[in-house]
C-alpha cells in the first residue's frame, strides 16, 4: 500500500502497518545489492522516522527516542553513497546556470574526477550485501508489533502535526534572520517532516493534501539543492585537488554562491506562503477534514463550527 494512513481504519493499526511496510521495502531495496537500492532504502528509513515524529507523544518518550536513534543510525550507515552522487547532481545543475563557464576543458576534467569519486563509492556499496542491516531491520519490524499508544483516532496525530508545523515556522523565522548552512539545513529537515505528514494524511482530502505536498516537495528541493551545494563548497575546501587550479576553484565558488542565493530566495518566498497559517488554525482545519472522512456522520456538525477568518489554503502548487 501507499505511504498514507487510511482515515476509516484504526489509526494505531495504520501506524504500525505503514512502518512495517516501509521496513519491508527497505529490506527489499538493500537485497537488490545496487547503488539505487541503497538510495531507496535511505528514503524508506527517513519515512519511518517521520512517522515516529508524528506519534512521538502517544508512543512515549522512551520508546520514541530509542526507535528514532535506531533508524537514524541505520540510515547514517548508508549516507556516503548519497553524498558522493549529490555532488554530481549539483555540478550538473551549476552547469545549467553557466554553460559557457562549465563547458571549458578544465571544468570537464573536474567533473570527471568527481564522477570517478562517486563511482568508487558506488562500487563499495554495491559490493556490500548489507546482510547485517537487513537482519537488524527484521528485528525492528518485530518490535513494531509491540508499540502501544496513548490515545485514539486523530488524537494520536494532533501533537505531532502541531509540533512539526510549529517547528517549521520557527526554523523559517530563524533562517530568514540568519541564513547559515546550519539554520537552512535545520529548516529543511522540518520541511521534509511536514511534507511526509501531508503524504500520510492524504486520505483526509486528497486534493488539498496533494496540492500542499507538491508545494512542500518544491520547497524541499530548493533547500536540498542548496544543501548539496554547501556540501560541494566544503569538499572544495577539504579536497581542493579535485577541483583543479586556483582560478578554476575560484570560478566554481563564484557560481556556487550565486546559485545558492537564488535557491535561498525562492525557498524563503515559497516558505512564507506555506507557513502562513497559525499552527492552531492549521491543526483545527486538518482535524475537521480528517473527521469528515473518518466519520461522515459528523460532517455537518464540523461544518457548522468552521472558524471565521481562516486564511485560504493552497489549492494549486505555487510556482516560484
Amino acid at each position: 500500500m501507499s505511504f498514507r494512513i487510511q482515515a476509516r481504519k484504526r489509526v494505531d493499526d495504520e501506524i504500525r502497518r505503514v512502518v512495517v511496510e516501509r521496513i519491508e521495502k527497505a529490506q527489499e531495496s538493500l537485497s537488490a545489492g545496487s547503488a539505487k537500492g541503497v538510495h531507496n532504502a535511505r528514503k524508506r528509513l527517513k519515512e519511518i522516522r517521520a512517522v515516529l515524529r508524528l506519534v512521538r507523544e502517544p508512543l512515549g518518550k522512551k520508546v520514541f527516542t530509542a526507535q528514532n536513534i535506531r533508524f537514524r543510525d541505520l540510515g547514517q550507515g548508508l549516507s556516503s553513497l548519497r553524498d558522493a552522487a549529490a555532488v554530481i547532481e549539483s555540478w550538473d545543475a551549476l552547469t545549467e546556470t553557466n554553460r559557457k563557464r562549465f563547458n571549458s576543458p578544465a571544468m570537464k576534467r573536474v567533473r570527471g574526477r568527481l564522477v570517478e569519486r562517486a563511482e568508487k563509492a558506488s562500487q563499495g556499496e554495491a559490493a556490500s550485501s548489507h546482510a547485517d542491516l537487513v537482519e537488524e531491520l527484521e528485528d525492528a519490524k518485530y518490535k513494531v508489533s509491540t508499540w502501544k499508544f496513548k490515545g485514539k483516532d486523530f488524537g494520536l496525530l494532533e501533537s505531532g502535526i502541531l509540533k512539526t508545523y510549529t517547528d517549521g515556522r520557527l526554523a523559517l523565522k530563524v533562517a530568514r534572520s540568519n541564513a547559515t548552512d546550519e539554520t537552512l539545513h535545520e529548516w529543511r529537515k522540518r520541511v521534509k517532516d511536514h511534507w511526509y505528514h501531508t503524504q500520510l494524511l492524504m486520505d483526509a482530502w486528497p486534493e488539498h493534501f496533494k496540492s500542499r505536498q507538491k508545494c512542500l516537495e518544491k520547497l524541499s528541493a530548493y533547500l536540498g539543492d542548496d544543501h548539496d551545494l554547501a556540501v560541494m563548497q566544503l569538499l572544495l575546501e577539504q579536497e581542493s585537488d579535485l577541483f583543479g587550479a586556483v582560478s578554476t576553484r575560484k570560478a566554481i565558488n563564484e557560481s556556487i554562491l550565486a546559485h545558492r542565493a537564488q535557491l535561498q530566495a525562492k525557498a524563503m518566498e515559497l516558505g512564507q506562503r506555506i507557513y502562513v497559517d497559525k499552527p492552531d488554525a492549521l491543526l483545527e482545519h486538518w482535524e475537521k477534514l480528517w473527521n469528515i472522512t473518518a466519520m461522515p456522520s459528523k460532517a455537518k456538525k464540523a461544518k457548522k463550527h468552521e472558524p471565521a477568518g481562516l486564511l485560504p489554503y493552497l489549492v494549486e502548487p505555487v510556482t516560484a
